[in-house]
């Protein structure tokens, strides 16, 4: 028979509340056609597998089962680590069934429970020199705050996802050459095979721009520790830089039409739109406002209501007035908004953008597979979690809002990343400006 690899809970805890569950042992069942004989006239036979404890534990609410077997995606810090673990484990054990069968040996499982337990050790004992060690042990510490960023503080949420995202992406490709990478290797010509692996599936720009940076941020990490003294990676055309990607916002009628729409008889979209809209009011990132809760709730002096968010890029609480729209969405969740995500917010939100009428064409363009794409597509297409906040900072601007009023509450730094990230058209600018007295001077005496 084929071999087969399975992960199960020891204790799966069916029926348990959530709330109630306890962290249970991962199992690796790996069957291999071993069996005993039990005899009897019909000779019965046994089939026995390798049944081999991880060492690692999860809460069965955090856990798929068939047919993945694995945690589930972003349902904890360390979910995507420990599936790589488990990966590991899959991959050993395989070679190890292999090499016993090349020799046309069928071990017991106790005799491949020793022989993996070896190779684990093995990889438990190896210094953190072995490049993956390094970046699996990085992502960890950074997670718990024992490493902390230049600046000493705590890396955010969204960039340790995103780092885990690079650790999938480079052991797919170690696995992809049949190479597992030291420090030496990492060089300009490892760097356009690198490339080339995410051309090839497909990956803008980009998103492979970021990967890249991750690299060289993990490497130049460890080289100032000492584990190598790789230069290469200072080199300029170690990097792909990024492009510059078409991103909207919605005008203040957009706006109207989204929250007028009826959604009554689709409670998720419903959900995703008031969320969304939230954040079009408040101009705060996602990631900071998704989780408002009424003890955030504060009274100003005016007796109209503000929300008091933690900008966890920049570290600092700000204070946000609230509109009277915003205040009418937040009271009907009782000012403790219900749980999204940010997946969810993109895919609906275009949903929700066209039944709306967002539907304008807008040209794009875009590097793909190294090639320049310019397409046309209807503006909802391109709703984002982060349009809530370019929209909310521009019509906050179009609305002579002072900019470092503005910049107060929405945590940019500087006045030219401000002008950058706001999106406003000529007319609209035009008209902005046309209210503005020095155009509307009617002292301005005419040379004759």
């Amino acid at each position: 028979m084929n071999p087969k690899t399975i992960f199960k809970l020891h204790e799966p805890q069916h029926g348990i509340d959530e709330s109630h569950q306890k962290e249970t042992y991962i199992y690796m069942f790996f069957s291999y056609g071993y069996y005993e004989n039990l005899g009897g006239e019909n000779n019965k036979r046994k089939y026995i597998p390798l049944k081999y404890s991880t060492g690692k534990k999860i809460k069965p609410t955090d856990w798929e089962d068939r047919p993945f077997y694995r945690a589930k995606k972003n349902s904890f810090e360390e979910a995507i680590l420990l599936n790589c673990r488990l990966d590991m484990l899959e991959d050993e054990i395989n070679k190890i069934y292999r090499e016993y069968e090349q020799k046309g040996l069928l071990p017991d499982p106790a005799q491949l429970k020793e022989h993996l337990d070896q190779l684990v050790a093995n990889k438990i004992k190896r210094p953190v020199r072995v490049m993956n060690d390094y970046i699996s042990n990085f992502i960890v510490e950074a997670s718990r705050g024992k490493r902390l960023t230049a600046k000493k503080t705590r890396y955010r949420k969204q960039s340790i996802k995103n780092l885990q995202g690079f650790y999938v992406q480079f052991q797919k490709y170690q696995k992809s050459i049949s190479q597992t990478l030291n420090y030496e290797q990492v060089t300009v010509e490892f760097l356009k095979d690198f490339i080339k692996y995410f051309t090839d599936k497909g990956y803008s720009q980009n998103t492979i721009s970021r990967h890249i940076k991750h690299l060289r941020m993990l490497m130049r990490a460890s080289r100032e520790e000492g584990l190598h003294d790789n230069i290469e990676i200072d080199s300029g055309r170690f990097k792909v830089e990024p492009v510059e990607v078409e991103r909207i916002f919605l005008n203040e009628e957009e706006i109207q039409r989204l929250y007028e729409l009826n959604l009554s008889k689709e409670p998720v979209l419903e959900l995703v739109r008031d969320v969304f809209l939230i954040g079009c009011y408040i101009a705060q990132r996602y990631n900071d406002y998704r989780n408002i809760k009424k003890k955030l709730l504060i009274k100003l002096e005016d007796k109209s209501k503000g929300i008091k968010i933690f900008q966890s890029k920049t570290g600092k609480s700000v204070l946000v007035p609230l509109r009277p729209e915003a205040d009418l969405l937040l009271k009907k969740y009782n000012y403790n908004l219900p749980h999204t995500y940010e997946q969810l917010i993109n895919t609906k939100m275009q949903i929700i953008g066209e039944m709306a009428g967002i539907t304008e064409m807008k040209k794009t363009n875009e590097i793909i597979n190294g090639k320049r794409i310019t397409k046309m597509v209807p503006r909802y297409k391109l709703i984002k979690t982060h349009s809530a906040r370019r929209s909310g900072c521009t019509n906050m601007y179009l609305a002579n809002i002072p900019v470092n009023e503005i910049m107060a509450i929405s945590g940019h730094q500087t006045v030219q990343d401000f002008l950058k990230y706001i999106r406003t058209t000529e007319i609209q600018l035009a008209n902005k400006l046309s209210s503005h007295p020095y155009f509307l001077n009617p002292g301005l005496i005419i040379a004759k």
